[in-house]
């Protein structure tokens, strides 16, 4: 028996575009633990969906392997694999009851209408919509929708639950309850999740690990912190939330993964090298997140806030204030270093308003630790 509930290996699919083939996956390879809430994250077209259709059946590749437990589905259509998929429209029969929606994939297979019900009360418990059984989808609210839909699939009792992006709630408090009880649906039930979505914020919160892609390729698979932290590529720091870039020149790679580089400035910073940096020296690219900097009016008060770490750790710039913006828990600044580098630090807003600190026009010192900044690939 394997050990992963799901298996993509080297997976191509190419489709007919009319003037030539159109690759929508490339090569794609990932193993999915039992249990797991995988994420697979980027923007539109980048293959996430389409993965999503090959592992369910609707799609077969062009070329490599798919795996449920262990068993390759070639062959095997959508409807006798082991899944079963929540779609973003939640796909509900509007004539039907909540009761009925749910029996309907049980009846389907000849399970016998006592059971059936039985099994449906259970789905809606589970879901924590008891009592909802009698009334049309039209009675519920998007929230309760969303559950129903996550019954019907459930009630089936599959290996892994496949979601294409369900969480379409337009407003923003209803969107993250949402994306809290299908965190906790998933801890509960414990079965694996495979989650398609463009938004980063979404994958983060809910993902034990995240497959980021494009151009239909998987960049980087980890943990949300590792995607965050140490991005392995220009591309997926720029796509997981708001990052700095400074362009530079490699000057040096050492074997402790740091790397020294040399800004347009002339001035040469240390940093650590991603995983995934080719280049040995030539121009490179120094991406830090806009709350790993800090600022101050003076070297030495900068020190101070950075308690316990030698000066030699940590990356200094000169800067003056050219924006600042209140957003609510932050206050976000822009920052000019010499001629050519701007750069975007956030500095939370702990008691009241910390716009007043740092005005438009103030030079300040921007710093940072040399480990929280990761050199690219250009």
């Amino acid at each position: 028996m394997s050990t992963y509930d799901v298996e993509l290996i080297d997976i191509v699919k190419d489709f007919d575009s009319g003037s030539g083939k159109l690759r929508a996956v490339d090569e794609v390879s990932v193993q999915i633990a039992d249990g797991e809430f995988f994420a697979l994250l980027g923007p539109s077209g980048c293959g996430k969906t389409t993965t999503l259709r090959l592992i369910a059946g609707f799609e077969q590749p062009s070329a490599g392997r798919v795996l449920i437990r262990g068993i390759a589905m070639e062959g095997i259509p959508a409807y006798h694999r082991p899944v079963n998929t929540v779609f973003q429209d939640y796909a509900l029969f509007p004539h039907l009851t909540v009761e009925q929606n749910i029996m309907f994939g049980l009846q389907m297979e000849g399970t016998k209408a006592k059971e059936a019900r039985k099994r449906a009360a259970e789905a809606l418990e589970m879901v924590r919509l008891s009592g909802v059984g009698k009334r049309k989808p039209r009675q519920l609210s998007g929230g309760q929708q969303q559950r129903v839909a996550l019954a019907r699939a459930l009630v089936k009792k599959p290996a892994v639950l496949l979601l294409a992006e369900p969480l379409g709630a337009p407003h923003l408090k209803l969107r993250k309850n949402m994306q809290v009880e299908l965190k906790a649906l998933q801890r509960d039930v414990g079965i694996t999740f495979i989650y398609v979505t463009h938004d980063q914020e979404e994958a983060i919160t809910m993902a034990d690990r995240i497959a980021v892609m494009n151009d239909g390729k998987m960049l980087q698979i980890g943990a949300p912190e590792e995607i965050y932290e140490q991005p392995a590529t220009r591309f997926v720091a720029d796509f997981i939330g708001e990052t700095n870039f400074i362009d530079g020149v490699l000057i040096e790679r050492g074997l402790d993964g740091k790397a020294k580089v040399r800004l347009t400035d002339e001035t040469v910073i240390t940093a650590q090298a991603s995983k995934a940096l080719t280049s040995e020296s030539g121009l490179v690219t120094v991406a830090i997140r806009p709350e790993r900097i800090g600022l101050s009016t003076s070297p030495s008060s900068a020190d101070a806030l950075v308690e316990g770490v030698d000066a030699s750790e940590i990356t200094m710039l000169d800067a003056q204030v050219i924006d600042n913006q209140y957003i609510g828990t932050d206050t976000r600044y822009t920052l000019r270093a010499g001629d050519a580098i701007e750069l975007v630090a956030r500095r939370q807003n702990i008691d009241g308003r910390d716009g007043g600190a740092f005005h438009i026009g103030h030079s300040v010192k921007a710093f940072w630790r040399n480990i929280s900044a990761t050199v690219l690939d250009s």
